[in-house]
């Protein structure tokens, strides 16, 4: 029982501390209106999935791990955008980039929260690191000319989700 607990507050203490990370010259907000780093990624449903082949839809990319207490207090939401059909059709894909974790770990947590949004799968943290992604969950908005449009790091609640469906209204607009 204590080794779980202790295990339960390393993990939290790590997702915090991660999620809390000082800005650097090269953050992920540095990013914003340049090219989105190029990606290919093999989905949990084994589809390859390539991120310079959405031009022309929205992309949201949600980077998550089901260990992370804030990723999963924020995924109820992109589940929400996901679901949104309305979204879909004006060109939205929603990818939550599930970082380092077993394709079992993340299929029972998909499954037990039925959730329906595609999970690519950054096994080696690659991705992660070419979008200078230093804390999880970090929510990124990518227009349909392959443009960083907008970045969120952290999870703030309503304000969060309202400034995130706002950001993503304002890219399919574009």
């Amino acid at each position: 029982m204590k080794t779980g607990r202790l295990t339960l507050v390393a993990a939290l203490a790590l997702c915090m501390l991660t999620s809390t990370t000082r800005v650097h010259a090269q953050d992920v907000k540095s990013l914003e209106g340049k090219p989105a780093p190029d990606f290919s990624l093999t989905t949990l449903d084994g589809k390859t999935v390539t991120l310079s082949e959405q031009k022309g839809s929205v992309v949201l990319l949600d980077f998550w791990a089901t260990w992370c207490g804030p990723c999963v207090a924020a995924l109820p939401h992109v589940q929400k955008i996901a679901a949104n059909k309305e979204l879909a059709e004006k060109g939205l894909k929603v990818w939550a980039v599930n970082v380092r974790e077993k394709n079992d770990t993340i299929q029972k947590f998909i499954d037990q929260n039925k959730y329906t949004f595609g999970v690519p799968i950054d096994a080696s943290g690659d991705v992660l690191k070419s979008y200078f992604v230093s804390g999880i969950p970090t929510t990124i908005v990518v227009g349909k000319d392959g443009v960083i449009a907008k970045t969120f790091v952290g999870f703030n609640g309503e304000e969060g989700a309202k400034k995130l469906d706002a950001a993503i209204e304002e890219a399919l607009k574009k």
